[in-house]
């Protein structure tokens, strides 16, 4: 009797299937969350400004919880700005490079730092959320480590990201990683 063999090429084309999969779902996830955050900190905002100069007392979690709703919602949006390719860069390596697969190799380097530094800083994120979640916040009475629980669970996301475009085939001598376009089916 033989046992199955395990074909490596489609185990690994899986997981990959997987991998991307994974970081679609939470990308849109994400966009869908930073996009309510910022309706909820608009009416945070409006309803603050209300509060303090037309009825002249403003809210107690007036400037906290505004802050707690900016911070997750950067945060949040930062991952599908990761997935997009769409991070501030200065773009000089185009003009310093000019051979395609120096760019290439370059922008695999380029990926692979940027997710050990994104899985570092999930850890260190999660480091000060357990430290500061014995911690509430003056205002809202609510544990401190919420606010910083963006950290770890945000960079994750990112690292999940960045795992799928390093599991992604290099464009072709497009020689310029910044002005990729997004991935096809993804909202900006």
């Amino acid at each position: 009797m033989t046992s199955p063999s395990i074909n490596p090429f489609a185990a690994l084309s899986s997981m990959r299937t997987l991998m991307i999969t994974l970081s679609r779902w939470s990308c849109r996830g994400c966009l869908a969350l930073a996009a309510s955050g910022v309706t909820v900190l608009s009416a945070l905002v409006i309803w603050t400004v209300f509060m303090r100069w037309v009825m002249g007392q403003p809210p107690h979690w007036a400037e906290e919880l505004p802050q707690l709703v900016l911070v997750w919602t950067t945060l949040l949006a930062a991952v599908s700005c990761t997935r997009n390719r769409s991070h501030l860069s200065a773009g000089l390596l185009p003009l310093l490079v000019r051979s395609p697969k120096i760019q290439r190799i370059t922008g695999r380097i380029t990926d692979a730092t940027i997710l050990i530094m994104l899985l570092l800083l999930a850890k260190a994120g999660m480091d000060l959320t357990s430290i500061t979640m014995r911690q509430t916040t003056t205002a809202l009475q609510i544990p401190a480590g919420i606010v910083y629980l963006s950290v770890p669970l945000c960079c994750t996301a990112m690292a999940l990201v960045q795992l799928e475009h390093l599991l992604t085939p290099a464009p072709a001598a497009h020689g310029n990683f910044d002005s990729l376009p997004p991935h096809q089916g993804d909202a900006l």
